[in-house]
């Protein structure tokens, strides 16, 4: 039992060196004996569980040393060490004895015995040296799969101190946030466009620049603080997402990458929830990356995790499928939302013949996960040749070198700024699956008969010295020129005998455009003229396949669009003449459009034989048009023409759709009158079109309602992106005041502090006339957040709004300007946030209180549960219960040995986290023990006291006697 080990610091070592002078000449060695991860394994089976390991551990070891003598001693915590014969094979016994009792708590989570060896040379050394000597042999199999026992060597100690440096360098560089992260673009193949990005953990050092993650990870793994670095890279990854969508942006998903570790450690969910609400972010936006080794080591700790990330909506990804743990079976049991599959699964080879069998395994996954429903992200795409291979074989998106490196930040911000690039519908599995080329070519689904139908007309060409041949046709061809196939076969067919001569010149530019474009091809029309002197519109596509010999080839495929041409001219023949309009009709439109409010007249239009027009002439004007040009038709047409000058080739194309049946809208602008005109033309009867001509400068609307509109609003200005000219409309509100050129108007708001500097160069890009007529050409309004001075607060956040007011052809050419304040909304949400945060400490069922981590432990907190437990009912009385100080709360026998423990616990932990029971004494004199369980504050400002967020628990009731006694003894030590 472990009992029969704890033997005190003094007695311990007077003990082994009574046993070490007795075997001089006789080898013998210090073994340290540790339990990896135990205090994960407390906290998933229970410290019940852990106590049985504890005894279990010491019986067997008790074992060892009554079979084949040495002495042996409970070290406290986890830790053993014992004094032996030197026998490795008496170790490697122990080991294999140790694990049989911990088969029934799945050692795939890794509860592994661990083991340091260091041979006894000088039996005069200090036992605590030869024991520090054993443990720094134990550090270094932290992590392993085999080889648990650790042999001591002198260059030991060089090694640890140079990684004791290492970690104290990390330490430094997480308080002075020298960490960050870059993100790598996920790409659909398909479009180019980017739908998602991972993010990877940077080291940036002042001195030493850019450190490879391969440096300090490894070393974090080791020593369990990877867990510590991966929630400050979440973190910053959720902060970077709000600065991002507070900067006017919509943001595409960002992945985090989570451990076994990370999840064993902590409740990954729980803290991510609150990244999201602390960040106010949708959840969405965050992806969870998972390596698919967790799931295979998984005791059903992780599958529970996921199903909660899962449910609370964040995206599960598992990362690295295919790295070491692959099994089909195994997507068969994992529930997650996507798979990353390694590209070094397959090792593609340039060599087709060295390919097949992991061609053959991508496509067993890539069909078991279509039939799952789970979309397939490749990593490690690095060439052409891979992109090409992986979309044969239907996947979809890819993440790699090939498209993008991992992107310092502002180098990521600048790529996603224009939002063409962006694809914001996510990964998702196809639902209509492409055809592949090994499909085509099975002879068990496809004929000759069905794969001619199916392709269509199809060539395969021979171009070189400006000649073209045809080498090979399908039957679909012979059909389109005209030629019985049994009369083609054999022949020397020549290409230009079915292409009109005048097409020649333009066939062979499509040819050596297919070759300069390999992926897309070339595709265009052409005359082909059949065998029987018949002329067909045929469009042909051409792609380069490869070249021999000077001689580069092609395969094309021809469609014969003669039909669709014809049906698609027949609307635009010539409706024949024109009758002129008789008396009653002229009545009519006088009688309806006369007192018409808006600048009304009807054109009679003139065409040519192919039904293009080419005139018109103005045959019915209103009242309101005849003011504008005093009631002379002909005036009115020559002021239209000089009217719409820089639209001439736009305005006979106006006059034809409305001709045709359309409707076009016409806009233009007056430098002379600084106004601006819409003319609307569409078909008023067969032959003649319907114009409105409307003076769209100024929208007229009541005062009053301006005012309600505008009166959340700082400032309104109106701006013509065309000639880079502003107006201010509010909140002057009578008149828009001219404020000139815009970009200077902009330039003059940062010199005067209008415009705080806290994110200048990106509120620049936003407000720059050329990043508006971008942003604005596809959209209707844009938005960015950025921080202002005012009379009233001179650091404000507001919001500006860009919309347009009026289009061009397409673009963008006036908008309107609208800056809001949102300060007062933005705190009211950090004190809703602040509010909710009190609420539920007050409402916890858990007593939970804080202190400072300095000589004076002064409590900063206390909830309503803790002044329960030590009977108090203010928290004034529970002040002067305790002093104020953690210190006044611990019974105080047991306070020089909860330092220890605390001190000793954080010092280990990879999360600063502690665990610790101890006696108190109510306000009534009763005394009580209660749990405690402690976190130190990670990252704080220099110069400030760390703080302890401590959640505390009476177990009075639930601790037994024999834990009483141990931890009563404990404190006799110290």
């Amino acid at each position: 039992m472990l009992k029969d080990l704890c033997l005190q610091k003094a007695e311990f070592e007077e003990r082994a060196e009574n046993l070490l002078s007795q075997v001089q000449g006789n080898p013998h060695m210090m073994v340290a004996v540790d339990i990896e991860h135990f205090r994960l394994f407390n906290k998933i089976y229970g410290r019940e569980a852990g106590d049985y390991v504890l005894d279990h551990v010491a019986d067997c070891i008790k074992k060892l040393v009554d079979t084949h003598g040495g002495m042996a001693s409970y070290m406290g915590g986890d830790n053993f060490s014992i004094i032996m014969e030197n026998n490795l094979k008496l170790v490697e016994e122990l080991e294999k004895d140790i694990l049989n009792g911990l088969e029934k708590y799945n050692t795939k989570v890794m509860f592994y015995p661990i083991f340091g060896v260091a041979p006894i040379k000088d039996t005069t050394e200090s036992v605590v040296g030869l024991y520090d000597n054993a443990t720094m042999a134990l550090s270094q199999t932290r992590g392993r799969y085999a080889n648990r026992i650790g042999y001591y060597n002198s260059e030991m100690e060089e090694d640890l101190a140079k990684e004791l440096e290492l970690l104290s360098d990390i330490q430094d560089a997480l308080e002075k946030e020298e960490f960050t992260f870059f993100a790598q673009p996920q790409c659909d193949i398909l479009t180019g466009k980017i739908v998602g990005a991972e993010s990877l953990v940077r080291w940036i050092h002042p001195e030493k620049g850019m450190i490879s993650p391969g440096v300090f990870i490894p070393v974090l793994e080791k020593n369990g603080l990877i867990y510590e670095l991966d929630r400050y890279v979440w973190e910053r990854v959720c902060r970077w997402l709000r600065s991002w969508i507070n900067r006017g942006h919509h943001p595409i998903p960002l992945s985090i990458n989570v451990s076994r570790m990370d999840i064993l450690s902590m409740d990954v969910c729980g803290f991510l929830k609150e990244l999201m609400e602390v960040y106010n972010l949708p959840k969405k936006y965050l992806k969870v990356e998972i390596t698919e080794g967790a799931y295979a080591e998984s005791n059903g700790e992780i599958d529970k995790v996921v199903k909660n990330l899962r449910d609370e909506g964040f995206i599960v990804m598992m990362d690295d499928f295919g790295s070491g743990y692959s099994s089909l079976n195994m997507l068969k049991n994992v529930s997650v939302d996507v798979i990353k599959l390694d590209m070094r699964f397959l090792d593609i080879s340039e060599k087709e013949e060295e390919n097949e069998k992991g061609i053959g395994i991508l496509e067993s996954v890539v069909n078991m996960t279509k039939t799952m429903g789970l979309p397939i992200i490749v990593e490690g795409v690095e060439t052409k040749g891979q992109e090409k291979f992986l979309l044969s074989m239907g996947c979809r998106y890819i993440q790699g070198f090939y498209y993008y490196r991992p992107l310092p930040l502002e180098q990521f911000e600048e790529l996603l700024a224009d939002e063409r690039k962006l694809d914001f519908g996510g990964v998702r599995c196809s639902q209509v699956e492409g055809i592949h080329v090994r499909e085509l070519l099975d002879d068990n689904l496809f004929d000759d008969v069905i794969l001619n139908n199916m392709l269509g007309a199809t060539a395969f060409y021979e171009v070189y010295e400006n000649n073209v041949e045809i080498t090979r046709v399908n039957q679909q061809y012979f059909r389109m020129a005209g030629i019985a196939e049994v009369a083609g076969v054999g022949q020397d067919v020549k290409l230009w005998n079915h292409v009109r001569d005048d097409d020649y010149i333009k066939l062979l530019t499509l040819f050596e455009q297919a070759y300069d474009n390999p992926d897309s091809g070339a595709q265009g029309p052409i005359h082909f003229v059949r065998t029987d002197g018949n002329v067909l519109w045929v469009y042909i596509k051409l792609f380069f396949m490869e070249e021999r010999e000077g001689r580069k080839l092609y395969f094309g495929s021809l469609v014969d669009m003669t039909d669709l041409r014809v049906k698609k001219s027949a609307p635009e023949k010539t409706l024949g003449p024109v009758a002129d309009w008789t008396e009653e009709q002229q009545s009519y439109v006088s009688k309806h459009f006369d007192e018409l409010p808006v600048a009304f007249g009807v054109a009679k239009l003139f065409t040519d034989e192919g039904g293009d027009s080419i005139d018109y002439d103005m045959i019915y004007v209103n009242r309101e048009l005849a003011q504008y040009y005093g009631g002379n038709n002909d005036r009115l047409k020559s002021r239209v023409t000089l009217l719409f000058e820089a639209e001439q080739s736009i305005v006979p194309k106006a006059f034809h759709i409305a001709y045709n049946g359309g409707v076009e809208e016409i806009y233009t602008y007056s430098s002379l009158s600084n106004r601006y005109l819409q003319l609307t033309l569409y078909q008023y009867d067969q032959g003649y079109v319907g114009c409105i001509l409307k003076d769209v400068t100024h929208t007229r609307m009541n005062k009053d309602a301006l005012d309600q509109i505008m009166q959340s609003y700082r400032e309104v200005y109106f701006i013509n992106l065309k000639d880079n000219h502003c107006r201010m409309i509010y909140p002057n509100g009578e008149n828009m005041l001219e404020r000139g050129n815009y970009e200077e108007l902009v330039n003059r708001h940062f010199g005067n502090g209008r415009i705080l500097t806290y994110d200048e160069k990106n509120v620049r890009k936003f407000l720059s006339l050329d990043n508006l007529k971008v942003k604005l050409k596809d959209k209707e309004q844009i938005t960015y957040r950025y921080r202002r001075s005012t009379e009233e607060i001179p650091d404000e956040w507001c919001q500006t709004t860009i919309a347009v007011s009026e289009r061009k052809n397409g673009e963008p050419k006036t908008a309107v300007v609208m800056v809001r304040s949102i300060d007062a909304i933005l705190k009211e949400e950090e004190n809703k946030r602040q509010q909710n945060m009190a609420k539920s400490l007050t409402n916890m069922a858990q007593g939970f209180f804080v202190y400072e981590a300095d000589s004076e432990e002064k409590i900063l907190y206390a909830n309503p549960k803790v002044l329960q437990i030590f009977g108090c009912k203010t928290t004034e009385e529970f002040m002067e219960l305790t002093r104020g100080t953690f210190r006044g709360m611990v019974h105080k026998e047991d306070f020089l040995r909860i330092e220890n423990e605390i001190q000793e616990q954080i010092h280990r932990s990879d999360s600063h986290m502690d665990y610790i029971q101890y006696r108190i004494v109510r306000k009534d004199g009763e005394e009580r023990w209660v749990d405690d369980w402690g976190h130190l504050e990670d990252n704080v400002e220099e110069g400030t006291p760390k703080l302890f967020y401590v959640f505390i628990k009476d177990s009075t009731d639930t601790i037994n006697e024999r834990d009483k006694d141990r931890l009563m003894n404990l404190n006799r030590y110290y």
